[in-house]
């Protein structure tokens, strides 16, 4: 009932807004994001048929372009079955973006993306005075895609954008971009010109649209273009409305240095969903009246966490934590920025663990996931040269001593060691480690 009332609440609060900035027979319950950039955002990876599944009718897509396979004409809503951006992409960062928040709102929304997206396109493409020059540069391939958006690709988005709000209500852009202006200090600026364009064409406020940008391919995953991610991280100074999706963990196609694949593509568009969802105040996980299938659920449903084990930090040092996981389809997870890390014992920046003295205590990690499953652990962590880290035997000096819990209440004596719960305890002024 709370999630209920959050999801009226929310939707009763922006619908003025809503209702101002599209036509008067557009639906506020409709979503629509706006999408743009290069291969990523274009779908580098070949449909599944899983991924061809599980779509539903309330996620939709506008054709920006003509498709011969599947038909589909320009202007028009459809089902959003992979291939959405155009006839030459494949899986890409919108389709487990929609996917996910379509599951996770209420029954009576519906989400559209409006994506106009170009392999190995610059930044500039989508600023109207740069596009003639990289058009008349383009290689065959990529001048064929250009062309298939009327030669500016910026101006058919604001064309099938306008077209959208006769419809829904924009809600956000989604950009994913950055290879083909790899480490470029100019790009932060230039994403904030098309960004404010974007605002001012379609009439839209940077208050109630805001601008999510995900990382390139990390280089532990086999990236080429990881140094752009410096670029990436800059925009939330530059658009104060900008917010930066992780691609951290995200596997790469492993056949070139750019692409993610298939699992990368789901995992990157699920975090884009979560981004937009908390800032709509709203939690990331399933609606509860939402009819998942088994087999969407099996991507959304964790199954295990992977355990830590014991940490060992040198004092006045930090040491990050990272965990992760498997879900029940077979695919990993880095969950380390969607987990919550608490302590009583050290203090935490995030998922950092800042020392100071010798100390042994705990660091508890809890996690969520879509399916609303929570899950948990505590890691022991060992500050210094301190003793009593590893297990003990029991002697007969042990035997005698009186044990201690951290709060100072005898729980038992030292013959009782073996059946004590796991956990540290105090036994002569020394703290030990029940494993």
């Amino acid at each position: 009932m709370k999630r209920i009332l959050l999801s009226l609440s929310f939707l009763l609060c922006h619908g003025a807004w809503c209702l101002a900035q599209s036509s008067a027979d557009a639906d506020p319950n409709f979503y629509i994001y706006l999408c743009f950039g290069q291969s990523n955002m274009e779908g580098n990876a070949m449909p599944e048929s899983f991924d061809k599944q599980n779509v539903g009718t309330r996620f939709r897509m506008l054709a920006t372009c003509d498709f011969s396979s599947p038909k589909r004409q320009m202007g028009q809503w459809y089902s959003a079955a992979p291939p959405i951006v155009n006839p030459w992409g494949g899986v890409g960062m919108a389709d487990y973006f929609g996917r996910t928040m379509v599951a996770a709102l209420p029954g009576n929304v519906r989400i559209g993306v409006v994506d106009v997206a170009i392999g190995g396109i610059a930044i500039e493409g989508f600023m109207p005075d740069k596009i003639a020059g990289i058009l008349a540069k383009a290689e065959d391939w990529q001048k064929q895609r250009i062309l298939a958006y009327g030669g500016d690709p910026y101006q058919r988005l604001v064309d099938m954008g306008k077209i959208a709000q006769q419809s829904g209500i924009i809600k956000g852009v989604l950009l994913h971009q950055g290879c083909s202006n790899n480490g470029d200090p100019n790009w932060p600026g230039n994403v904030k010109k098309i960004y404010d364009n974007l605002l001012s064409d379609l009439g839209l406020s940077a208050d109630t649209v805001p601008l999510f940008a995900g990382e390139t391919l990390r280089k532990e995953e086999g990236g080429s273009c990881y140094a752009h991610n410096t670029q990436v991280a800059r925009l939330p100074k530059v658009i104060p409305t900008a917010h930066v999706i992780s691609s951290l963990g995200c596997p790469g196609n492993g056949q070139d240095p750019w692409h993610f694949n298939n699992v990368g593509y789901r995992v990157m568009g699920k975090r884009y969903a979560y981004a937009a969802l908390q800032l709509m105040g709203l939690p990331t996980q399933v609606d509860a009246d939402y009819q998942m299938s088994a087999s969407l659920r099996k991507f959304y449903a964790l199954k295990s966490l992977d355990e830590l084990g014991d940490q060992k930090i040198a004092a006045g040092y930090t040491k990050a934590l990272t965990v992760k996981g498997t879900f029940e389809d077979g695919h990993r997870e880095n969950l380390t920025n969607e987990a919550v890390f608490t302590s009583n014992d050290f203090q935490l920046a995030g998922n950092k663990v800042m020392t100071k003295d010798d100390i042994i205590g705990t660091v508890n990690i809890a996690y969520t996931d879509f399916m609303g499953q929570p899950w948990s652990q505590d890691v022991t962590v060992a500050v210094g040269t301190m003793r009593g880290v590893e297990s003990i035997e029991t002697d007969a000096d042990f035997a005698s001593r009186k044990i201690y819990s951290l709060q100072g209440v005898k729980v038992a004596t030292g013959q009782d060691w073996p059946s004590l719960p796991s956990g540290i305890y105090v036994v002569n002024g020394k703290k030990y480690v029940k494993k």
